[in-house]
């Protein structure tokens, strides 16, 4: 892992995992989705707003470690102003992003930090389950 990544995920992680911007029950939500991981007990509420195909509003509640929740927020944060379809490529290319086993350069995949922060999970394989969790879930809708 380069030393640009690692600094990413040092500072971003930290960063994104106290932003309390997307926090919150949205009680108008379109969609509900159910993150938890049982062997750790991370558990997420994402909240997603449709208004026409767009995504008008993302939040999230629950608990988790700090990696977990950082990619939670930065997941609602990348929700918003999207449609479905526009996040079933974003959501591909955050798995490639965490992939230990990828060809490709995080930096081939994107150019945004707070994505790229989690490409570190690719020297820490055990933490890919905390950065993927909720992205797994959205996977589904998508």
């Amino acid at each position: 892992m380069n030393d640009r990544i690692k600094a990413l995920y040092r500072s971003h992680i930290l960063v994104n995992a106290k932003d309390e911007s997307h926090q919150g029950k949205l009680e108008n939500a379109t969609h509900v989705l159910e993150a938890y991981n049982p062997m750790c007990g991370d558990k997420y509420t994402l909240y997603i707003k449709l208004e026409g195909d767009k995504i008008s509003k993302a939040s999230f509640e629950g608990f988790g470690c700090a990696i977990s929740k950082a990619s939670t927020a930065v997941l609602s944060k990348q929700l918003e102003g999207k449609s479905l379809k526009e996040m079933k490529p974003l959501v591909e290319m955050f798995f490639e992003l965490v992939n230990e086993d990828s060809d490709q350069s995080p930096e081939s995949l994107t150019d945004n930090e707070d994505l790229l922060a989690f490409a570190a999970a690719r020297e820490f394989p055990e933490r890919k389950t905390c950065a993927t969790l909720s992205w797994g879930e959205l996977e589904k809708l998508v």
